[in-house]
């Protein structure tokens, strides 16, 4: 059985001909694919699963009809439309399959998860069940069978050009009229060889973080200073960078994240830590492990700064918005779109791995407004900015589509009329206009008959 008889997600409209109903003030219907390896609820996976859950919740919490088609285990205030499990999916095919197919059993899986949801998002939108659909998945699939939606189907650029989805964008890029939305404009400057797209930022929870608007000058007071790291621990995170400095400098730091490269840590991060372990009381470095969000927004509330030595181009950064939540300023690396979420008015931006500036960094950061940090953080971080944007550009898909559908349906009754008088006789010229309609071709051919 296919989702559109398992979920009766709303009723069919029935449209009139003559004047399109007009929606764009009305909650929308929304049908939006998640990616489908892990489940869109806490802990999360990742930043992308995090922002999935965001913005079905917060566009339930509007009053929209939301269908969210994810991972069974999901968590979600929208509708759960539960994607192809895989102990579903060994029972669908031969256990070697994908090898008479040139494909991975994983590329296999992939294919069908998201071809099944198209099916039922196609099959809803039959019935006038489905006003936008909104595809986060990473998969050509979506990105491919959406041109069916037209303009009403937006794809989300959340990371960098990963092989399925250029699979999809080396095509796309000869012509589409589905749409596109990056989260920062550095991110829509890496996919712009293919596709243009509009820029709407992440968001995050910013209210659910505890901020310390107090003076810089007061919190070292009674802290005293103090620095944050926090993130995965892996190599293109420059974890040991930001160790290295507050070595040079004598600052202390608090580290904190999962070692998600254990080499790297053995070879990297560990020795510092034991070199720091040598002196004793007057060591700098505390490596804290993996800690909840809670966690990290109290450390966040005492930091004189949260560092940022990200040594690749984060398409984002969750990390820069959360510390601004908290009213941290951050020092960091010129790279992604980390200028783009840290003004001068909140943090500190150089160029990636200048140790002098960086250093330097650590004394004119005192300077920095907390409260400036979490008013930036509520103006431009928060999900509903985030879902302001994306709102904007889904009512005016539906604008446009209804506007079409407007001019067509005026269109075909002006063809009618036109074939109603032609094909009355004009006495006057004794003359007899025909329309034939060819039902193969759909043509329209006209036949002057002279008596």
């Amino acid at each position: 059985m296919s989702f559109a008889h398992s979920v009766g997600f709303v009723s069919a409209i029935e449209a009139d001909n003559k004047r399109p109903i007009a929606i764009t003030n009305k909650p929308l219907r929304i049908a939006i694919i998640a990616h489908c390896l892990y489940p869109i609820a806490q802990p999360y996976a990742g930043g992308l699963e995090m922002i999935t859950q965001l913005i079905c919740d917060e566009l339930v919490a509007q009053g929209h009809q939301v269908l969210l088609y994810a991972h069974k285990d999901s968590r979600t205030q929208a509708t759960l439309m539960p994607m192809l499990t895989r102990d579903e999916f060994d029972a669908t095919v031969y256990e070697n399959e994908h090898d008479t197919l040139g494909m991975s059993r994983e590329e296999m899986y992939q294919y069908l998860v998201y071809q099944r949801v198209l099916r039922d998002i196609i099959e809803r939108e039959a019935f006038g069940e489905i006003d936008i659909v909104h595809n986060h998945s990473l998969h050509h699939v979506p990105m491919m069978t959406g041109q069916a939606f037209s303009a009403r189907f937006f794809t989300t650029f959340h990371t960098p050009i990963f092989p399925q989805l250029r699979l999809g964008l080396l095509t796309l890029r000869h012509g589409t009229s589905t749409q596109f939305t990056a989260i920062s404009k550095h991110q829509q400057q890496l996919f712009s060889e293919f596709v243009p797209s509009h820029v709407v930022y992440n968001g995050i929870d910013v209210e659910s973080f505890v901020a310390d608007t107090e003076p810089t000058d007061s919190l070292i007071r009674e802290h005293g200073e103090l620095y944050f790291w926090y993130g995965r621990i892996c190599p293109e995170k420059g974890t040991h960078l930001a160790m290295q400095y507050c070595m040079d400098a004598g600052k202390k730091l608090i580290i904190a994240g999962p070692k998600s490269n254990e080499d790297y840590f053995n070879e990297q991060v560990a020795p510092l830590l034991s070199q720091d372990r040598a002196n004793g009381e007057n060591k700098l470095f505390d490596y804290i492990g993996h800690v909840t969000k809670d966690e990290v927004n109290y450390y966040l509330c005492r930091a004189t700064a949260m560092l940022f030595t990200s040594t690749w181009d984060e398409p984002y950064g969750l990390t820069l918005a959360e510390s601004l939540a908290c009213g941290t300023p951050v020092i960091g690396f010129d790279v992604g779109a980390s200028a783009e979420i840290v003004t001068p008015s909140t943090g500190i931006i150089v160029a990636k791995e200048d140790k002098e500036a960086f250093i330097k960094a650590f004394g004119a950061i005192k300077h920095i407004s907390r409260q400036a940090c979490r008013e930036r953080a509520l103006q431009f971080c928060s999900v509903s900015a985030m879902v302001e944007g994306y709102l904007a550009l889904y009512k005016a898909a539906v604008r446009e589509s209804q506007q079409k559908k407007g001019f067509a349906n005026s269109r075909n009754e002006q063809l009618a009329q036109g074939s109603f008088i032609h094909n009355k006789s004009d006495s006057s010229t004794g003359s007899n206009l025909k329309l034939n309609h060819t039902s193969n071709d759909r043509s329209i051919t006209m036949n002057f008959e002279e008596h």
